[in-house]
């Protein structure tokens, strides 16, 4: 995964364009998003486990 940082050096997300997601994680909260071949848009939700 390729790493997205913010113009202040904080990380925004990770992007992999061979499986098409994009992983964000805030606050123990991960959303993953994943583009689907047929054009439609998964979104996933979890919690960070400790």
């Amino acid at each position: 995964m390729q790493e997205i940082r913010n113009s202040r050096g904080k990380l925004v997300c990770r992007a992999d364009k061979n499986s098409k997601t994009v992983e964000i994680a805030i606050k123990g909260c991960i959303t993953v998003i994943r583009f689907t071949d047929d054009g439609k848009i998964k979104i996933e939700h979890s919690e960070k486990r400790v």
